[in-house]
C-alpha cells in the first residue's frame, strides 16, 4: 500500500487527516429527559474557526431552531422565540431551550458553516408531562427500603404487647384464684368438718 501511495502523498494525507479533524463538530448530550415546563442544554463545539452555527431539528419535522454568528443579533426559529438562551462563543456554544413543551421532543442536531456543512453526532430530547418511570420506581424502592423495617418493628412490638397483656392477665388470674383458696370462709369450713369427724369418732368415756 505505502508503495502504490507513493512517500510524496504522504504529507498531502496528514493534511487532509487534519482538515477533517478540525471540521468535527462536538455535540452534547447524546440524549436527555426532562418535563414539561423544564430547561435542557444543548452544546455545540468545534476546534476550528466558524463562519457561524445551526442548531436544527432533524425529527419529527426538519425546521431551524437558531443561527448564531458571533457579534451578531441571533436568527430564532418562532416557535422558540422568548424560550432560547445562550453561553459562550460560536465555536463553543451553549444553546438553553426553557418551558419546554411536549412538541419539543425529536432530534436535534448542530450544524457549523466553515466553508463546508459539518453536523454533530445530534440530540435526542424527550420531553414527559412527569417524571421518568425509572425515577418514580427508584423513589418507591427507597420508600418499601425504609417502610418494610418500620412495618416489622411495629409488628413486633405489638406482638410483644399483646403477649405481655397476656402473662400479666394470667398472674392476676392465679393470684385472685389463690386468695380465694385462702379465704377465712374455707379455713372455717375444713376446721369444722375434722371437728366433727373427731367427735363422732371417739367413743364416750362416759357410758
Amino acid at each position: 500500500m505505502a508503495r502504490l501511495l507513493g512517500l510524496p502523498q504522504l504529507p498531502l494525507l496528514l493534511v487532509l487527516a487534519c482538515n477533517l479533524a478540525a471540521q468535527e463538530v462536538r455535540q452534547s448530550p447524546r440524549y436527555t429527559v426532562a418535563v414539561e415546563g423544564g430547561s435542557i442544554n444543548i452544546t455545540c463545539a468545534t476546534p476550528g474557526p466558524l463562519l457561524g452555527i445551526y442548531l436544527k431539528q432533524r425529527w419529527p419535522e426538519p425546521s431551524n431552531v437558531i443561527y448564531y454568528e458571533d457579534k451578531r443579533e441571533p436568527t430564532v426559529d418562532k416557535r422558540f422565540r422568548g424560550r432560547i438562551t445562550f453561553s459562550g462563543l460560536q465555536h463553543n456554544l451553549t444553546i438553553s431551550v426553557h418551558r419546554l413543551q411536549l412538541a419539543d421532543s425529536g432530534a436535534y442536531a448542530c450544524q457549523a458553516i466553515m466553508g463546508d456543512e459539518v453536523w454533530g453526532p445530534g440530540t435526542l430530547v424527550v420531553v414527559t408531562d412527569k417524571l421518568p418511570q425509572a425515577v418514580d420506581t427508584c423513589q418507591e424502592a427507597q420508600l418499601m427500603r425504609f417502610a418494610l423495617p418500620i412495618a416489622l418493628a411495629v409488628g413486633f412490638f405489638l406482638v410483644g404487647l399483646g403477649l405481655g397483656a397476656v402473662c400479666v392477665l394470667r398472674t392476676q388470674v392465679q393470684r385472685l384464684c389463690c386468695a380465694k383458696d385462702k379465704s377465712p370462709v374455707c379455713v372455717v369450713y375444713e376446721d369444722m368438718s375434722r371437728s366433727r369427724c373427731n367427735t363422732a369418732s371417739t367413743s364416750n368415756q362416759y357410758q
